[in-house]
């Protein structure tokens, strides 16, 4: 897999691994592949996006979706998988290990080891672990039976794997509520030098330009903002300096103010006119893209999701008639949901957040658990390739570290990788 080399101004987080850790991006290639992009890219959009477009295409990430190169953490996540990916090729050619060392073997290998993660590492981290264990146990059935009613009312439409807007619009959006203002990044940005704002996370990608707010005229991101994995992958919590903690915060009913106001978006309304002004400050509030987003889908209120779920058995818990019972000492957002009849008719988002901040732990309360769960495990199961379908668990794998342990978490894909020292 193609990858791009980070640049000058340093340093790197590391002094042992080597700089190529950014995206490919478009001026790494033959121009007739750049006339391509704009040749689509032209016949579909008018003259002023075509010319922001075409200057900002050197600097265009070559992967398969951009939001993937919209803030830098998820970029270099993207990256991750490129080098893990590369380093599989590497590994079955110096080792004899009875599998082929071609692309095939990379591509099945990273998808088996990612796909473990999901369910082992994240999503029994993330949601209640006995929730994941019974939907598990039960090979999903209830989430089977979703996607044989969809069937059952959409005769011949085939859809592939059907996700429930209720996951896509709603409860998976939990993350919204885990970001942080400003972040531990590397030694650069972070201790004991400093740290790294919300806004600048989104400055040093192909989507914010990778730096040109700040006067830097660069098509790769700069060697002093490649991420210092060690600071996300290993958790703590013990810093007391007023810094950002090493760890994401808990799910819960609160999101962190540069959200409101995010610096990339809305770009395409004319913020000097009554309406522009007003559909940008929209689109820039993750909120109330959230909300709206959700109306605009007809979603079910929490009360009326959960209930529903209750009734076949997939969630013990009943709905919560008034949501306000679960917040911990809020007393102006209380007013407000009642004030809006939203304590008794909660929009979804809000319902799984609200039941977050209720239930014990920092993650998913039940039916945020299940929706989130059920849908990543039906996935998996619905492909007779997946890790889950295949019972995979990385003890089979022909790969190892460099210590020679099975790569079964996540920091361990990023020593593979060497992107983690």
């Amino acid at each position: 897999m193609r990858v791009g080399t980070a640049v000058e101004p340093g340093p790197l987080p590391d002094d042992t691994l080597d700089p190529h850790r950014d995206l490919p991006r478009f001026h790494q290639v033959e121009q007739k592949v750049r006339d391509a992009a704009l040749d689509i890219a032209r016949a579909q959009m008018d003259e002023g996006n075509f010319a922001k477009f075409e200057a900002g295409l050197p600097k265009r990430a070559l992967i398969g979706d951009m939001r993937n190169d919209e803030n830098i953490i998820i970029a270099q996540f993207h990256l991750s998988f490129l080098r893990f990916h590369n380093k599989v090729v590497d590994f079955l050619t110096e080792n004899d290990t009875g599998w082929i060392a071609d692309f095939d073997a990379a591509k099945s290998l990273t998808k088996l080891h990612y796909q473990w993660l999901v369910v082992h590492g994240y999503l029994k981290d993330i949601c209640d672990p006995g929730v994941v264990s019974r939907i598990l146990d039960t090979r999903n059935a209830h989430y089977d039976a979703f996607r044989a009613d969809y069937a059952a009312r959409n005769p011949g439409r085939v859809v592939g794997n059907v996700i429930a807007l209720e996951f896509s619009v709603a409860a998976f959006r939990f993350g919204h509520s885990m970001v942080r203002n400003i972040y531990d990044y590397n030694r650069t940005f972070g201790r004991p030098n400093g740290t790294a704002p919300f806004d600048q996370i989104f400055a040093f990608t192909g989507g914010g330009g990778i730096g040109a707010r700040f006067g830097l005229n660069l098509n790769n991101i700069p060697k002093n903002w490649v991420i210092d994995w060690a600071r996300f992958v290993t958790p703590d919590a013990s810093f007391a300096d007023g810094g950002p903690q090493r760890v994401a915060r808990a799910v819960d009913t609160v999101i962190a103010p540069p959200l409101g106001d995010m610096a990339n978006e809305g770009g395409d309304f004319d913020a000097g006119t009554p309406d522009g002004a007003a559909l940008r400050a929209l689109f820039r509030n993750l909120a109330r893209r959230n909300l709206r987003r959700g109306k605009s889908l007809h979603l079910p209120t929490g009360q009326a999701l959960h209930a529903h779920l209750q009734s076949i058995g997939a969630v013990t818990s009943g709905p919560q008639a008034d949501v306000r019972a679960w917040l911990d000492n809020k007393p102006e957002l209380a007013a407000f949901l009642d004030g809006h009849a939203f304590s008794s008719a909660t929009p979804l988002w809000f319902y799984c957040l609200a039941e977050a901040e209720g239930s014990p732990g920092p993650g998913l309360g039940e039916m945020g658990s299940w929706i989130v769960a059920a849908t990543f495990i039906g996935a998996l199961m619905d492909d007779a390739d997946s890790a889950l379908s295949r019972e995979f668990s990385p003890d089979q794998s022909p790969l190892r570290t460099p210590d020679g342990d099975p790569i079964d978490t996540i920091e361990r894909w990023m020593r593979f990788a060497a992107v983690l020292a």
